[in-house]
């Protein structure tokens, strides 16, 4: 357990990044491939196994990043480039706007609920009762009293559990709480999509449901999106609703109308 205990002004510093970077989410990455569950990495985990397959490298350790795993802790130096290249890098465009997204709705819930609102519901293992913020990890107990410099919040897709990175090793001298997201089980789909992309994007929507999504390229209202695809207005709203509980659509209200718009994670799945 860390208990990090924050200054008034810590609280008032506080903010959210995307992410630490490509190099970054590699290194834990490596455990991730490690892992045998077939949870929502179990596709990427394929496709990754085929491409180092057909380059037949040695594949990673799990002990380069599980030393990061540690509370409070420095990144390890460089992931596997190789690795990188093979199970990251065709991915990273999707990953990279899926924690945007991430990261853009903690920054409004802030807005709209406060601080507290967010640092109690970023991670189960993470709690808030002012002033302390504790970090359910490891068997060993440690308190961090923060000093004013604030703190960053960074969400992660591949790391397995919150960690701490000191002022040091953290986000421009700031220490920094990294927490993991997961995705649903159709974001995952869609993130796992890569460089692939193109045809594939309409056997795993299916060709309405990828027409819809790419019809909101321009915002559109369901009538809008029914009268473009020459599609019933129930067909509409049902396929505008998947898409929106999957992460590829956001709807508004603006003035007496509801519009839908592509999420960065849709953009970057039309590409």
């Amino acid at each position: 357990m860390i208990a990090l205990r924050l200054t008034f002004e810590d609280l008032s510093r506080i903010r959210f990044i995307s992410t630490l970077g490509a190099d970054f989410e590699s290194r834990f990455a490596e455990v991730r491939f490690a892992d045998p569950r077939q949870d929502v990495f179990a596709e990427w985990r394929r496709k990754v196994k085929r491409r180092l397959r057909g380059t037949n490298p040695v594949e990673p350790s799990a002990g380069t990043a599980g030393s990061m795993q540690n509370s409070f802790t420095s990144p390890s130096e460089g992931s596997d480039k190789g690795f990188y290249a093979t199970a990251v890098e065709p991915f990273w465009g999707q990953i990279q706007n899926y924690l945007q997204l991430v990261c853009e709705v903690g920054g409004r819930t802030i807005v709209s609920g406060g601080v507290g609102s967010v640092l109690n519901n970023l991670h189960p293992a993470i709690s808030w009762d002012a002033p302390v913020l504790r970090v359910n990890r490891g068997p060993h107990d440690r308190e961090i009293e923060l000093t004013g410099e604030g703190l960053v919040l960074a969400p992660s897709l591949f790391a397995a559990n919150p960690l701490m990175l000191n002022p040091r090793t953290g986000w421009q001298g700031t220490p920094t709480l990294v927490y993991n997201v997961t995705p649903d089980a159709d974001t995952a789909a869609a993130l796992w999509q890569g460089a692939e992309g193109g045809p594939a994007l309409s056997e795993l929507l299916g060709h309405t449901r990828a027409s819809v999504l790419e019809s909101v390229r321009v915002p559109s209202s369901t009538g809008d999106i029914s009268r473009r695809l020459h599609i019933s207005n129930p067909s509409a709203s049902k396929h505008v609703g998947v898409l929106r509980r999957s992460g590829l659509v956001t709807t508004e209200r603006k003035n007496n109308s509801v519009v839908h718009r592509l999420t960065l994670l849709g953009e970057a799945v039309l590409g």
